[in-house]
């Protein structure tokens, strides 16, 4: 009977580590004119904070289902807890893009025609984005592929929404040339512009729910941490194969609950509107 529960326990924290890594990577759609994502590495001070953790935990409590725990708290938590670089990361691109976009405007009126322009604005292209627009103008000076395929391969890097529109009405300026080129640049940049004044605005109101987040783990790993210290015998009977399965039922509440959370102070994304209008071409 013991062994049965193990195993169960066991079974019901791989179930929920899956769920937890479901939640905080999903997986993004793919298109057919997108490459597929590549698995990044996992950074070696991170692993061993991981092992590290789940160690500690085992050898204070002898607990397997605890050494679990402790090992998903270690990797999610500072995601969860540390500040929102995602954010800051995000907004850098559409001020960026922003950015690329005035110079763009004011290079096409000293320029030859719209890929010069690419060209010569890719040169000086605001850090956040350079590396896909050093690719842009190597494209284009290559001509191996038409203005719009550079295009659409720009956008796929950058993989923001506002990179979408700018590139959409770049590739449309491409092929059918419009009058006034320069003020639709005008009018994309202060778009641009206005995207990241909401995200901003957005990241000051979430960022009360990122703080009640701190509040509630700090409360519970210090209570935890005390119990351990003061008094294990109030805490024995997680010792149990049942009090291990118990043990597992708290942490997936816990879990749950720390991804609802972290659902809430995240700034949703816009869907990419190139993909979506491309979607299922050919």
């Amino acid at each position: 009977m013991n062994n049965l529960l193990l195993a169960l326990s066991g079974a019901l924290v791989g179930t929920g580590l899956y769920l937890a890594l479901a939640i905080r990577y999903p997986a993004r759609p793919h298109y057919r004119d997108s490459k597929p994502p590549h698995l990044a590495p996992i950074p070696p001070k991170r692993l061993a904070a991981v092992l590290g953790a789940a160690f500690a935990v085992f050898l204070l409590t002898g607990w397997p289902v605890g050494a679990l725990l402790a090992a998903a708290a270690a990797w999610f938590l500072p995601a969860l807890l540390g500040p929102d670089r995602g954010h800051s990361q995000r907004l850098a691109v559409i001020d960026a893009v922003a950015a690329f976009t005035e110079m763009l405007r004011d290079t096409l009126t000293a320029s030859a025609g719209l890929n010069q322009a690419l060209t010569v604005a890719s040169a000086h292209a605001p850090e956040a984005i350079r590396p896909a627009a050093d690719r842009l103008a190597q494209r284009i000076e290559e001509r191996g592929t038409t203005t719009r395929q550079a295009l659409r391969a720009f956008a796929d890097e950058i993989q923001d929404s506002t990179a979408d529109l700018v590139a959409l009405a770049l590739a449309s300026a491409s092929e059918h040339p419009t009058r006034d080129l320069a003020g639709l640049l005008s009018s994309l940049a202060a778009t641009a512009r206005e995207q990241a004044a909401m995200r901003t605005r957005i990241a000051v109101a979430r960022a009360r729910t990122r703080t009640a987040v701190r509040i509630v783990t700090g409360t519970t790993l210090a209570l935890a941490a005390v119990l351990l210290v003061a008094d294990r015998h109030y805490l024995a009977p997680y010792g149990s194969a049942a009090g291990q399965l118990v043990l597992v039922i708290v942490g997936a509440f816990f879990g749950l609950g720390f991804s609802w959370l972290r659902k809430l102070s995240a700034v949703p994304e816009n869907s990419r509107l190139w993909a979506t209008q491309e979607e299922g071409k050919p």
